[in-house]
């Protein structure tokens, strides 16, 4: 049986070589230069799709070699000049620096050819003001640059988000907004992910995505304080209104209730005195007194207003429940982003029992 580590040598040598020279200078400082060129060697050994070579390598190698030639040792092991030409590709970069040294900006342009070839397959330029903010950009620059090596290799990615409408870059390059309603094919190996929103912080990652295979990935945005405060005020007003709503339902059927009960107390029947069923009979038996006609038509006139009660009352209880209703679905749910507002200022208290009494405790 062959053992893993044996898999994992094998594999390391079909990798393709991939030298990184050293970078060209235009009024950078040249340690600028080395750890930007190193930050890219470092980046692509990460990667494990290559055999680096790099410039110090070859310094090593070389230095090695004419070693043994001065020793006339030609079977001593170590490092050995065909390690010089096993690369395939090389990355070659120049830095440019611009400005005063506290104020200085930076442009790096990295480019990746195939040996023998005199046509770049890609290049990438990079600028950037600071030094932190240089070595910041190289590593998302050198997976942009390589990105035509892995072109013949295919997956697919899925990528959700915790918000809806927000942008979705693959190495910078946009593909559309959360959700995304489709897989992304995209060629097998490292690409830079970025999902953004206004509102919310940056998200920016690295994903690997392996052949023939579908990655998922799901970013959870960060909201701004201020547009979390925003939002809750927005969530708790809608969220007031719609209580609001269901109040004016609860007295409307109040309303209609109590307007169809006193109508109906004060219409009655023929048997019970006082109401205007009882006033009505007598007047169709001829009885028809002043008392009787003037009572009947004050009644008929006060169950007319309680049944235009009711209606309304019926009306804007309707009202109201569409409102509320709609409020309830339509409006932001308060207290999502409760953890990210800013709470300066904000003093809370809190009354804890102990054996003893009470304690007060606050937060301010």
């Amino acid at each position: 049986m062959i053992s893993s580590a044996l898999l994992l040598l094998l594999a390391a040598e079909n990798l393709p070589g991939l030298a990184v020279m050293d970078f060209g200078i235009e009024g950078a400082p040249p340690e600028i230069a080395a750890a930007t060129s190193g930050l890219v060697a470092h980046e692509l050994e990460r990667l494990q799709l290559f055999h680096i070579t790099t410039a110090e390598t070859t310094r090593v190698i070389l230095g090695v070699d004419r070693q043994r030639q001065l020793m006339g040792c030609e079977s001593c092991s170590g490092a050995s000049m065909s390690e010089l030409t096993s690369f395939e590709y090389l990355i070659t970069g120049k830095l440019l620096r611009s400005g005063p040294p506290k104020d200085a900006k930076y442009t790096l342009m990295l480019t990746l050819m195939k040996v023998g070839s005199a046509s770049p397959l890609s290049s990438v330029r990079v600028e950037a003001k600071g030094e932190e903010k240089l070595l910041q950009e190289v590593p998302p620059a050198t997976l942009k640059l390589i990105g035509k090596l892995l072109d013949g290799r295919q997956g697919a990615l899925v990528v959700g988000s915790s918000e809806t409408g927000a942008s979705v870059k693959i190495d910078d390059t946009q593909v559309g907004t959360t959700p995304l309603q489709a897989r992304v094919p995209i060629a097998a190996g490292p690409h830079l992910l970025t999902v953004e929103k206004e509102g919310f912080t940056q998200v920016r990652k690295e994903v690997r995505v392996a052949p023939d295979q579908v990655s998922d990935e799901f970013i959870k945005l960060v909201p701004s304080p201020d547009m979390a405060e925003a939002y809750e005020a927005k969530a708790r007003r809608f969220r007031v209104l719609a209580w609001v709503g269901v109040g004016l339902a609860a007295a409307g059927v109040g309303a209609f209730v109590a307007g169809n009960v006193v109508a109906t107390g004060k219409y009655g029947d023929a048997g019970s005195p006082g109401t205007f069923a009882h006033y009505r009979a007598q007047l169709l038996d001829g009885n028809e007194t002043e008392e009787n006609r003037a009572q009947a038509g004050k009644l008929k006139a006060e169950i007319e207003s309680m049944q235009t009660v009711s209606w309304i009352g019926l009306g804007a209880a309707a009202a109201g429940a569409l409102t509320a209703t709609v409020l309830f679905v339509v409006g932001d749910p308060p207290g999502r982003y409760e953890a990210y507002r800013q709470k300066t200022g904000v003093v809370s208290m809190r009354l804890s029992p102990t054996p003893g009494g009470v304690v007060l405790t606050g937060a301010f």
